[in-house]
């Protein structure tokens, strides 16, 4: 799929979270997680960093692949989850109802400590599934190894950022996870 399309998908995926919003419309997560995948925005950002690092540029032919597509889908649902648990208190206190910790708390008898407990064991089984998919040679779908090890980087990134909160939101932290890797003397 172009750069383009995939640019129109998120897009469109966003739009719909915001008719959500705006009709107050509260969606199973059946319905809630094609569209949160996509608006994630994994889509239009990944395929550019491939195509820039090689090892070659990946024909189409892989890229419409079923290995392909399952390195993004995993990575779109770990990352999408991540920031789901960690932006849910203050989204929550925004209005915004398109959140899935807020959708499993309130489709589900259990707390919101259990439907994040719940949401973490969904990241983690991603994960291992994604984690299987990078590591196992020649699947078939002829994605390089540098390109798998990018869709497992993101969700590496996705982890420190989410770690505690939403990252994105919180200086103190990002600039403390960066001064960790460049300044602190490694502690071996």
């Amino acid at each position: 799929m172009n750069e383009c399309m995939q640019w129109l998908d998120t897009a469109r995926a966003m739009m719909k979270e915001a008719e959500w919003s705006r009709e107050g419309h509260v969606p199973s997560m059946e319905e809630y997680m094609p569209v949160a995948e996509v608006s994630f925005a994994l889509g239009p950002i990944v395929p550019t960093s491939l195509y820039l690092m090689g090892p070659e540029l990946l024909p189409e032919e892989v890229v419409r692949g079923p290995e392909y597509g399952g390195l993004m889908r995993l990575t779109n649902v770990c990352c999408r989850l991540l920031n789901d648990m960690a932006s849910y208190g203050r989204e929550s206190g925004d209005g915004k109802i398109a959140n899935s910790v807020l959708l499993l708390h309130l489709h589900s008898a259990s707390s919101a400590d259990m439907a994040k407990e719940e949401i973490r064991r969904s990241v983690e089984a991603s994960k291992r599934e994604l984690l299987r998919l990078v590591i196992t040679a020649g699947g078939g779908g002829g994605v390089p190894r540098p390109c798998k090890d990018l869709f497992w980087n993101m969700c590496k990134v996705a982890n420190l950022t989410y770690l505690q909160a939403n990252g994105y939101c919180s200086l103190e932290e990002m600039l403390g996870a960066a001064s960790a890797v460049v300044h602190d003397p490694l502690n071996v």
